[in-house]
């Protein structure tokens, strides 16, 4: 599969980029077409395309992307122009001219280019259980020689460093963002790096790259797909010492299973669809305890009837309950942050406040500070103020170390870690 420029030809200008396309039809014909070139597992239906940096961070790269082209800063406008030829180049012929002609008069949407580079999406099973939202989505592989890490894979890791560049410039001046030469020519040079460790990996003529079906687990029970992500994966014997290791004098936190009491609280403000949003989070005891029995190696319920996920993850160092309320308050701002980024995603252009009330947000690969992930389920409870400046409550029900924090054990080696305990 060529990378060279459409027809021959250099990258043309980009549109204003001022028309955002419809998100839920991205994909011009050569991307989507190209799910066909590959015998998926079954359970994967007809497969689905996930983009490592979301559509929404990608657009906001995109929106950027005219006003340097076309800037009077000679030095700016070159470093843009040639990020955005890279772009085009990266692309390949078939996905550029595609998208150029989806654009009136064969200017290519910048948003519509950056969605559809091949080397941004992941191919994968359809309706994934553990949704990112707008966070980082990458690919990710064993260590070698190693039981259990894994590690970003190289396109990941570039396209990471990407995202990065571009928050960090996007957050710059008080967030009214940075966008000079030296941020264009980053970018550049991180997308480069992404497309070099692509072009490694054989096509064989193919648009897409092929899927990585390692870093995926179904659970035939519930019949969901999970992608693996950061998380490491000891083997069976090796979660069975863990396991047996943390148990040994476990205190009662029965009293805590059906507690409303507050165990930790957090108030976080941002922007939400032009709105100035008040978040009040709070984890009550039964939360705390509910993360306890689902996500510690001390209190996991072995014997619960019901656990709904393909894969269970755990915070290793919670062997008390002060402990895990510790944690919970540790971790509450960083939740309210991100609940609040992904509120203005799907729900940041709904005309009243009043419609978030009972929005559930369930949530993975949230950076909560530091570079600490996690996976995160949150329930808005009551919305207050004005529709101006609303004031939202909401509780967090779980959490659970979705990166390298804790370890990973699927439904099946659970089961046979219960009978060796």
């Amino acid at each position: 599969m060529t990378t060279s420029p459409a027809a021959g030809r250099p990258a043309p200008p980009p549109s204003s980029a001022r028309e955002v396309p419809d998100k839920s039809k991205w994909a011009v014909k050569p991307l989507n077409d190209g799910k066909q070139g590959y015998a998926l597992p079954a359970e994967w239906k007809t497969g689905a395309l996930h983009h490592k940096i979301s559509k929404e961070r990608l657009s906001s790269i995109a929106e950027q992307v005219t006003p340097a082209w076309n800037s009077k800063n000679t030095k700016l406008q070159g470093a843009a122009q040639a990020f955005w030829s890279l772009c085009w180049a990266v692309a390949g012929q078939d996905v550029a001219e595609a998208v150029a002609m989806a654009g009136p008069g064969g200017s290519p949407n910048p948003h519509r280019l950056l969605w559809n580079l091949p080397l941004m999406v992941s191919l994968g099973p359809q309706s994934p259980a553990n949704d990112p939202g707008m966070n980082f989505d990458p690919d990710t592989e064993p260590v070698p020689d190693a039981a259990g890490p894994r590690r970003l894979d190289a396109v990941s890791l570039a396209l990471r460093d990407l995202e990065t560049a571009w928050l960090a410039a996007a957050e710059a001046d008080g967030g009214n963002g940075v966008y000079d030469a030296a941020l264009w020519t980053t970018l550049h040079r991180h997308l480069k790096a992404a497309h070099t460790a692509a072009e490694r990996v054989d096509r064989d003529g193919r648009v897409l790259y092929p899927p990585l079906r390692e870093q995926w687990v179904y659970d035939s029970k519930t019949k969901q797909n999970l992608r693996k992500g950061l998380t490491p994966f000891p083997t069976v014997e090796e979660g069975r010492r863990l396991f047996a290791a943390a148990r040994a004098n476990v205190p009662s936190i029965a009293a805590y299973a059906d507690s409303a009491t507050a165990a930790a609280t957090a108030t976080v403000r941002a922007t939400v669809g032009g709105r100035q949003v008040t978040l009040r989070l709070t984890a009550a005891e039964q939360n705390v305890h509910h993360v306890c029995v689902r996500h510690t190696l001390t209190f996991f319920d072995f014997t619960a009837a019901s656990r709904p996920r393909p894969i269970n993850t755990f915070w290793p160092d919670v062997r008390t309950f002060a402990q895990a309320t510790a944690l919970t308050a540790d971790l509450l701002p960083g939740i309210g942050r991100s609940a609040l980024r992904e509120l203005d995603r799907t729900l940041g252009n709904v005309a009243k406040t009043a419609d978030w009330l009972d929005e559930v947000l369930e949530i993975s690969n949230a950076d909560v500070g530091g570079g600490r992930l996690v996976f995160y389920n949150v329930q808005f409870t009551d919305i207050g103020g004005t529709d101006a400046a609303p004031v939202v409550q909401a509780v967090v029900e779980s959490f659970a170390p979705d990166g390298s924090d804790g370890p990973g054990f699927t439904r099946g080696d659970l089961d046979l870690i219960a009978t060796r305990l």
